[in-house]
C-alpha cells in the first residue's frame, strides 16, 4: 500500500469525519428533499404526463452532496494527465517530448490527442495530432499524488496553490503545471539532459475523487497537503 495512502486511512480519514460531521438531535424530524426538476406552468393538457424541466441554468442534474460518514469517505479515485502541443504540428519532436515526459511522470503509456477542428489562431487542423494524455488509478494515483504534494508543490517559487474556485461541482478538483513546474519532477529531473530544455511541456492535471461537492474535494486534498488560495 502507498505510505500516502495508508497514511490517509489511519490517521486522516478519521480527522474528515470529524470535520465534517453534523450533529442532529434525537428527534429532528427530517426535511423534505428540495424538487430538483421544475414542473410545466400552466392549463395546457400537454403538460399532464410530460417530463419535468431541467434545473435552471444547468443541463444536467448536478450531485448531491452526501454527508462523510464510514460509509463514503471521499478517497482518490483517478488521476488525469495531459498536455497540449499546438506547435506538435509544425515539430513533431515536440510530441515525442512530451509522450516521454507523460510517460516518466506517470509510469503509464499516453495516448495521442487529436484536434476536433481547425483552428488558425493555434496552427490547428482537424484530426492531428495536438497533445497526449493518460489517467492511473489505484495505488499508481496515490502515488503520483505523494510525489507531487511531498517534491514538487514544496520547490515551486513564488507559487500561491491552487486556485480556491476549482471544480467542477460533483467533487473532481483540476489544476495545471508550468513547463518549469514538470521539471521538478524526481523522475524528469534524473534524466533531465535527455530532453530538450525547451520542449518540456507544461500539463493540466484533473484529479476524480469519490466526493459529492467540490467542498469535500477540496477538504480530501488539503488534508493531503494540496495547498488552496481565494480568489
Amino acid at each position: 500500500m502507498p505510505r500516502l495512502k495508508e497514511t490517509f486511512r489511519t490517521v486522516m480519514a478519521s480527522d474528515l469525519m470529524t470535520l465534517a460531521y453534523i450533529h442532529t438531535p434525537p428527534g429532528t424530524p427530517k426535511k423534505e428533499p428540495t424538487e430538483r426538476l421544475r414542473a410545466w406552468e400552466g392549463d395546457s393538457p400537454y403538460f399532464a404526463n410530460r417530463a419535468r424541466r431541467a434545473p435552471r441554468g444547468a443541463p444536467e442534474l448536478p450531485i448531491r452532496e452526501r454527508d462523510i460518514s464510514f460509509r463514503n469517505i471521499p478517497e482518490i479515485q483517478e488521476i488525469t494527465v495531459s498536455t497540449f502541443v499546438p506547435l506538435g504540428l509544425k515539430n513533431p519532436d515536440m510530441l515525442i517530448v512530451a509522450r516521454a515526459v507523460l510517460l516518466a511522470m506517470t509510469g503509464t503509456m499516453p495516448e495521442m490527442t487529436r484536434s476536433k477542428s481547425n483552428v488558425v489562431q493555434w496552427q490547428l487542423q482537424a484530426n492531428k495530432p495536438a497533445g497526449c494524455k493518460t489517467t492511473i488509478y489505484g495505488n499508481a494515483a496515490w502515488e503520483f499524488m505523494d510525489r507531487l504534494v511531498h517534491l514538487v508543490f514544496p520547490r515551486i517559487k513564488d507559487w500561491k496553490g491552487v486556485a480556491g474556485s476549482t471544480g467542477d461541482g460533483s467533487g473532481n478538483v483540476q489544476f495545471g503545471l508550468n513547463p518549469e513546474d514538470v521539471q521538478l519532477f524526481p523522475e524528469v529531473e534524473c534524466n533531465y539532459d535527455m530532453y530538450p530544455a525547451k520542449m518540456i511541456p507544461g500539463c493540466h492535471i484533473a484529479i476524480k475523487t469519490t466526493a459529492t461537492s467540490d467542498r469535500q474535494a477540496k477538504l480530501l486534498l488539503q488534508s493531503l497537503g494540496v495547498p488552496f488560495y481565494s480568489t
